[in-house]
């Protein structure tokens, strides 16, 4: 009895065992990526090198960064850079007292011609490797920035006995880039101090001192034999102290050749983690290894405890820009970050922020300085820069640059995109002042008038060629963005602000964007009839979505406004193409947005082969700007709305993406075959509510742990009951067998497209 009694109780067991496997089963993607092989083909193949920095090989850790490309026909060089090497005099032009300064290149020499050169871009590993080939035989090469500490790893082996090659370091001197540039005379500014070289230990020190304080210094020594050498590189920066050297030697003493396996390892191993937090595959090879690239150029851009990406990042190049823009590049630059699921690396810009408030508020005018804050067009980390609107029409006469007045609110849209994508409300407090005084600013110089409507002076919308105007859409937008949004902060912190009658009133009560026959105006004195490359006068619609596709009586103002956008394009450079394709994004039109996309990477002003983009100097937001644009092809959240393939060209039957990043804090994966969305699977990270639009037409179905409820609602949205930390699965028809995430196979069944190859 007692063992029939045991049996009856055993089955019952194995039996709810067996309920809960299936459903663990069925509630489970299955992850059949196989990353190596996948990113093998990402690369960047190098069969050849130019004298060209933008068709170089590029290497970086958040901080550090080198830049592999041609010196001569018999040497490479290998230029050095560090983000936060900069000067620090005060009350010059920033350009010159705070600029971005050089570090200066090592330079691999060989007796006799270079023959061949074999490189790829190991993007896995974040590893440079391959092979140089002169007439007196072969030598392999290695060379990487160490993830976790400030160490550039390079590694030579000659695989023919006595083949002669050697290392020179050539230090640069500490000038700006702008006065090289003969932007303005250096005659006129003290020179900073020589640098002194010196060597201690087997480590080798150059030592810049700068006149205003502080120091750099590159350090570094070779370990190995003739043969088979490495070298190890360090640059420390130190201001006020000038105690660079000793944080040098500090990192370099302790490093022997075993230390390189360790320090390789730990690489790996950052770099294998940080791309498994998201993964695309699409068809189109070409725009798919640009997606990796970037993600690989991000993380070697910035990291925690680092710096903000300036227009250049690590990678230095003289440029007439060597600083941060505030109307457009920054921004730019950060937006990617989030919906790629690497919202870690977006802290820097925050911390800029909130360590920079004063500054920020002595930029306003002196009477407004009290509650306000602003940024113009550019300038130093520390964020200094004027801005001089002022209420009536007094702001006239004054420089373009100094009345954009809505830079700041711009740049707070960007950073309050790290709570839209965490919920994490500690985001929220450390926003909420900066924005606070940012919208203080508009209400300190706008008036309420006859028609009882709030209106703008006098102000600039960035890079329109007659862009000073009253109620510039550019700040009618930021600024009604931001009432908005302090609104909702108020609520969320339960603060109880006093300001919050005057924000809903902004809200209720703003002049409407000024338009006309031809679509937005650029604002209500300037009408947009010349060439734009900036879309500084559509940011309502596009990246705020104030006026947005969901609203059916605003396509046809949406759809004008783009087309005379793009008839006047003689001005354009490669982020309009990013723009613009962002709004056919929004408005379900993949196919033109795919279109746009491939213009950018091929035309007048392209995407180089290894990815970057230069104008007069490098731009760093651009390319960055264009997996925005992708990440939008596949998934969107807007208007509270998750989107899932909303603007998949035709020609992309087929692919898939797992863990991009949604608004509300949703990791969303998804596959498409056949021309149609086979599932999606959505974990709350935060338990926010969740409404979700697909393509089906059929009634979705949902799968998961536990039973979900899932309720329609208008225009194929669908809501679901998400709690935090939950996850399902959602499909339509017949429940598949298995759910499995894989990489999608190519249209056109081309790898490593980027890179410099030899033309054939």
């Amino acid at each position: 009895m007692k063992n029939q009694s045991f049996n009856i109780r055993l089955k019952k067991t194995l039996l709810f065992l067996l309920i809960i496997a299936s459903f663990q089963s069925f509630a489970q993607v299955k992850n059949a990526i196989e990353y190596k092989t996948f990113f093998a083909k990402q690369d960047l193949v190098f069969d050849s090198l130019s004298t060209k920095w933008e068709e170089g090989a590029f290497l970086g850790n958040g901080l550090l960064g080198v830049m592999v490309y041609k010196e001569d026909e018999n040497a490479i060089r290998f230029d050095l850079g560090r983000t936060d090497v900069v000067d620090h005099r005060e009350g010059i032009n920033p350009s010159i007292g705070r600029a971005r300064m050089p570090i200066g290149k090592f330079v691999l020499r060989f007796k006799s011609k270079i023959q061949k050169v074999n490189l790829r871009l190991d993007l896995w590993n974040a590893e440079l490797k391959g092979t140089i080939t002169t007439a007196e035989g072969v030598v392999q090469f290695t060379g990487l920035v160490a993830a976790k500490n400030d160490v550039i790893i390079l590694k030579t082996n000659a695989t023919t006995k006595n083949l002669i090659y050697q290392w020179d370091w050539k230090p640069e001197k500490s000038i700006s880039p702008y006065l090289t540039l003969g932007k303005d005379s250096a005659a006129k500014y003290p020179e900073n101090p020589s640098y002194n070289v010196s060597t201690q230990n087997n480590i080798n020190y150059t030592i810049q001192p700068l006149l205003a304080g502080g120091s750099y210094t590159t350090a570094w020594k070779k370990l190995g034999n003739t043969n088979d050498q490495t070298l190890l590189i360090t640059i420390a920066n130190t201001y006020p102290q000038n105690t660079s050297k000793q944080k040098a030697q500090a990192i370099l003493t302790p490093l022997k050749l075993e230390s390189v396996t360790t320090l390789t390892a730990s690489h790996r191993n950052y770099w294998h983690q940080f791309y498994q937090k998201s993964f695309i595959s699409i068809p189109d090879s070409r725009l798919q290894s640009f997606w990796w690239i970037q993600q690989y150029k991000m993380a070697s851009a910035t990291r925690v405890g680092a710096y903000t990406i300036d227009l250049m990042g690590p990678w230095y190049k003289t440029s007439p820009w060597p600083k941060y823009w505030w109307n457009l590049n920054i921004q730019l630059t950060y937006y990617p970050f989030f919906s790629s699921n690497h919202v870690d690396l977006a802290k820097p810009l925050l911390i800029m922020l909130k360590d920079n408030l004063s500054n920020l508020s002595k930029n306003a005018p002196q009477p407004y300085q009290h509650n306000s804050a602003a940024i113009g067009r550019s300038g130093p980390y520390a964020m200094t820069g004027g801005v001089k609107v002022v209420k009536g029409n007094d702001s006239i006469g004054n420089s373009a640059a100094s009345l954009e007045l809505g830079n700041l609110t711009w740049l707070l849209h960007v950073a309050y995109q790290s709570y839209e994508y965490t919920m994490d409300k500690e985001n929220l407090k450390l926003l909420y002042p900066i924005l606070k005084r940012s919208i203080n600013y508009y209400i300190n110089v706008m008036d309420k008038q006859s028609d009882g409507k709030y209106h703008l002076p006098y102000t600039y919308s960035p890079e329109y060629p007659k862009g000073i105007t009253r109620d510039a859409n550019y700040d009618l937008a930021v600024l009604k963005w931001g009432a908005k949004t302090l609104l909702y902060m108020n609520k969320e912190l339960q603060l109880k602000d006093q300001l919050a009658s005057k924000w809903q009133d902004i809200v209720d009560n703003l002049t409407p964007y000024p338009q006309d026959k031809l679509g937005f105006r650029v604002g209500r004195d300037a009408d947009f009839s010349l060439s734009h490359r900036h879309y500084s006068h559509l940011l309502q619609v596009y990246p705020i979505y104030d006026i947005n596709w969901d609203q059916l009586e605003n396509r046809v103002l949406i759809k004008r406004s783009l087309d005379q956008w793009e008839k006047n394009s003689g001005a354009w450079r490669g982020y309009s193409y990013t723009g613009s394709g962002s709004i056919y994004a929004m408005m379900g039109n993949g196919n033109k947005t795919h279109q746009l996309l491939n213009e950018m990477m091929k035309g007048r002003f392209s995407i180089k082969p290894n990815t970057m983009y230069t104008e007069a100097g490098p731009v760093i937001e651009t390319p960055l700007s264009a997996v925005t644009t992708m990440n939008e092809m596949l998934l969107q959240s807007w208007n509270g709305v998750v989107r899932v393939f909303p603007a998949v060209p035709d020609e992309w039957k087929a692919a898939s993406f797992d863990k991009l990043l949604a608004k509300g804090a949703f990791e969303v994966s998804a596959v498409r075959s056949n021309g149609k969305t086979q599932f999606v699977k959505i974990k709350s990270l935060a338990g926010q509510p969740l409404l979700v639009k697909t393509d089906w037409t059929a009634p979705v179905k949902a799968t998961g742990k536990r039973v979900f409820k899932v309720t329609p609602k208008d225009n194929g949205v669908i809501t679901i009951d998400l709690k935090k930390g939950e996850e399902v699965i959602l499909y339509t028809g017949t429940k598949p067998a298995s759910f499995v995430m894989n990489a999608i196979a190519a249209n056109d069944n081309k790898n490593n497209y980027w890179g410099l190859h030899t033309q054939k």
